[in-house]
């Protein structure tokens, strides 16, 4: 078996391919090396512990800086429930368009995507938070590594889309869902 859990749901300690994972305790997921995923598939990970990749997939594939993506089997399918957190630092912020104008953009991206839920978006004194999430499936047998794949498309999905409703001249340039 290619993930190993021990000890009670208090104290566990969760081991890959030989290597024990570290846990973000605070916000209660692993970190799952990205040198690690291409030998997993999705049924592989335990129902209801969830997973962060740490790095890049071995493909080179990876999330934003700003984006902790976090990623759980509900139950014994291989689909995956994704939460994604986008974090931006108002002081740090370069783009283009302005950080509230570039967010809500992204934000109405989500609102009116049927497969994507979203969750919050608060801004504090120092930084901005969207977050969102969504089933990930497939119907074909697929391994880990193509799977992070896929929803690292869909988060760079919903920031294109949004990013492209700040444009002058924006009329739904994209296909509509």
């Amino acid at each position: 078996m290619y993930v190993q859990v021990t000890g009670d749901p208090h104290n566990q300690r969760v081991v890959v391919m030989g290597e024990p994972l570290s846990s973000c305790q605070e916000d209660g997921y692993y970190l799952l090396p990205g040198r690690l995923v291409a030998a997993l598939k999705p049924e592989d990970l335990p129902v209801g512990m969830a997973f962060r990749l740490q790095g890049a997939l071995p493909s080179g594939y990876g999330f934003y800086r700003e984006d902790s993506v976090v990623f759980r089997r509900r139950n014994d399918s291989s689909a995956l429930w994704i939460e994604v957190t986008s974090t931006y630092v108002i002081s740090e912020w370069d783009g283009l368009f302005s950080l509230d104008a570039t967010v809500q953009a992204r934000r109405a991206v989500i609102e009116q995507h049927p497969q994507l839920a979203f969750v919050l978006c608060e801004k504090k004194e120092q930084v901005v938070r969207l977050r969102y999430g969504f089933m990930w499936s497939s119907e074909e047998e697929t391994d880990l590594e193509s799977a992070l794949e896929a929803i690292c498309d869909t988060v760079f999905e919903v920031e294109a889309r949004g990013n492209a409703r700040l444009w002058p001249g924006y009329d739904n340039c994209f296909d509509e869902y």
